[in-house]
């Protein structure tokens, strides 16, 4: 190898990592979207079943109920209560704190777990 073929790929190499630094450096950053979308979460909560995210809505707060096996998720008009949060999708009512989430059902017992976490 000449030494003018080394100085050119030694200059042909630093100028393709300059411009790749530059390209890297002007991309946006990309945005993870929760279940909340662009707006931070109220609440979030993990049971046995479940994943609990609270999120600040148009005029109330969501209740975003996701199941842990992967089968979907429901959405639930919910009001803050204190600590708590309540709310009904017309057929099921929704109560949920740091310490439990109960499922319950007009004339059936309630489903009850216990939050795992909360934050």
């Amino acid at each position: 190898m000449t030494p003018s073929f080394l100085k050119l790929t030694i200059l042909s190499l630093l100028s393709l990592g300059i411009a790749t630094t530059l390209t890297t450096a002007f991309r946006p950053k990309a945005i993870a979207f929760s279940v909340c979308g662009l707006r931070p979460e109220a609440a979030a909560f993990k049971t046995k079943s479940y994943l609990i995210t609270i999120c600040l809505g148009e005029a109330s707060y969501q209740l975003m109920l996701t199941y842990h096996d992967g089968t979907g998720y429901k959405r639930v008009p919910v009001q803050r209560e204190g600590k708590r949060f309540r709310g009904t999708d017309g057929q099921q009512n929704y109560i949920i704190d740091r310490q439990q989430f109960v499922i319950g059902t007009d004339g059936k017992e309630p489903i009850r777990e216990r939050v795992l976490t909360s934050r």
